[in-house]
């Protein structure tokens, strides 16, 4: 199960960081959770404020017999803390390709990385930032909210902690992760996106921003179709996204 192993620290650079040193001699399904992160950081690296409060916390998976793509350990983890924030009452929807939003304010983001032997990859590492008892900076304040804002409530991060990865374990890993049916989860994850087929949106890369329809959502990229009349493959891992009125 997903936390038999639970190392907590006070305060750590970073769980995921944590877990890229010490992946070898720990078990699979390890979960590093820390009250404060020095140095959290999300996709493409970009700085993670992670004070006290929130929920910060990592899980390693050395699977044998399950798929092995990353991306699909961010949709479990997408899915799972979606599931159970709906149990507080709080709805939340999943922003393309790892965040969860309430009222377009980011509450979660979710990072998922390979730790390869070779070509291989022989680990999967999940960082998990959720904004739970934590007040957002007034600087960040119209782009990310945390359960305590929306709720006025604080939640006990312990037992969020558990819920989250059991819900991660019972209700997805053991039932969808194999390969025969990893497919039917993630057709459950897109349908819990924030976009559909047939929106508008742009698109954010260090090469400058495009604008598009999406024709169709896949697993890993989403096919649009670019304004200069183009079909092009767009990849989680080197873009974001912006939803557009049209």
């Amino acid at each position: 199960m997903i936390g038999d192993k639970l190392i907590y620290f006070d305060t750590i650079n970073s769980t995921n960081l944590f877990l890229k040193e010490h992946w070898k001699e720990l078990p699979s399904e390890t979960v590093i959770w820390a009250s404060k992160q020095t140095g959290g950081y999300g996709r493409m690296k970009r700085n993670w404020i992670s004070q006290r409060g929130g929920l910060w916390f990592s899980v390693l998976f050395k699977p044998k017999n399950r798929p092995m793509n990353p991306w699909h350990y961010v949709r479990l983890y997408t899915m799972a803390v979606k599931y159970v924030l709906a149990k507080y009452k709080l709805e939340t929807v999943i922003k393309w390709p790892n965040d969860l939003l309430v009222n377009e304010k980011k509450i979660c983001g979710i990072l998922g990385e390979g730790v390869y032997t070779g070509k291989t990859v022989a680990a999967i590492i999940v960082g998990v930032g959720l904004n739970v008892n934590n007040k957002i900076p007034d600087e960040l304040s119209d782009i990310a909210t945390s359960y305590i804002e929306e709720k006025n409530k604080k939640l006990n991060l312990k037992k969020l902690l558990k819920q989250i990865n059991s819900t991660a374990y019972y209700k997805y890993y053991i039932k969808y992760f194999k390969n025969d049916t990893i497919s039917v989860f993630t057709k459950q994850w897109i349908n819990n996106l924030n976009i559909r087929n047939g929106d508008f949106i742009k698109i954010i890369s260090q090469n400058g921003e495009k604008h598009g329809k999406i024709v169709s959502i896949h697993g890993d990229y989403l096919e649009v179709l670019l304004e200069n009349g183009l079909i092009e493959n767009i990849y989680a891992g080197e873009v974001s996204l912006r939803k557009e009125s049209v």
